[in-house]
């Protein structure tokens, strides 16, 4: 029965996984997710590449991720024995990363099904560690630049040891309402992140690849803004 069970739960989840990844393929490469990727692949790659050398030096125990998409950061973190809340929004995404989750048989990931927005900021954990990849932008663009200022310092004050960040640059339109990232965008966002992250440090990570808002691919900085005296 527990066989005839798991068979069936396999199948549905497969099915669930192809309908929800459809047209484009799922955002990240998630460990045990085989179903058609996105051309996220070697950026997501990349990034973790260049993050999880920082986790180690800091001895980062719990981490939580804004915007976590399919949750490949959380699984991956989790993999390394750190527990992990993966928070998103989009439903497809949730199923995504809780099955996820689940066929990589980790117990220490929690996926939150929640919006990031200035009323719920209080309802999230305080973490060695905080995720806020290529979601800063999008908050510009739906809440203003001083709101989505505001939403970066209260996530680092619940931040114990290293806030990792990225942004779409000045190839975002417009639209987006972003400030012209002069004189380039990687000395612009540094001293952004140190005027709002108090008592922080920044470290260029590198750039990595992303796409721009008609899907072309760019590149971007990655950063580790880190506590000059993390709590231990």
């Amino acid at each position: 029965m527990h066989d005839a069970r798991r068979v069936l739960d396999e199948g549905i989840d497969l099915f669930r996984l192809k309908l929800d990844a459809l047209p484009d393929g799922i955002y990240q490469p998630v460990p045990g997710i085989h179903v058609r990727r996105a051309k996220r692949s070697v950026g997501t790659g990349s990034r973790w590449e260049a993050m999880e050398p920082v986790v180690e030096r800091l001895r980062v125990k719990s981490a939580l991720d804004v915007g976590a998409n399919v949750g490949y950061f959380p699984i991956r973190l989790a993999q390394r024995g750190i527990p992990s809340v993966a928070l998103e929004a989009d439903p497809k995404c949730v199923r995504t990363a809780t099955t996820a989750v689940r066929r990589n048989g980790l117990d220490n990931v929690a996926v939150m099904s929640l919006e990031f927005r200035p009323d719920t900021l209080p309802l999230l954990p305080a973490t060695d560690c905080t995720l806020l990849l290529s979601l800063w932008h999008h908050l510009v663009r739906e809440l203003g630049f001083g709101t989505a200022t505001d939403m970066l310092r209260g996530l680092w004050d619940k931040t114990g040891k290293v806030m990792f960040f990225d942004s779409g640059e000045d190839e975002m339109p417009e639209s987006f309402g972003l400030p012209r990232m002069e004189p380039t965008p990687d000395v612009w966002l540094t001293e952004y992140l140190l005027k709002n992250c108090a008592g922080g440090r920044v470290e260029h990570l590198g750039r990595h690849r992303a796409f721009d808002a008609d899907g072309l691919p760019v590149d971007r900085a990655l950063f580790a803004v880190i506590r000059e005296t993390p709590d231990a």
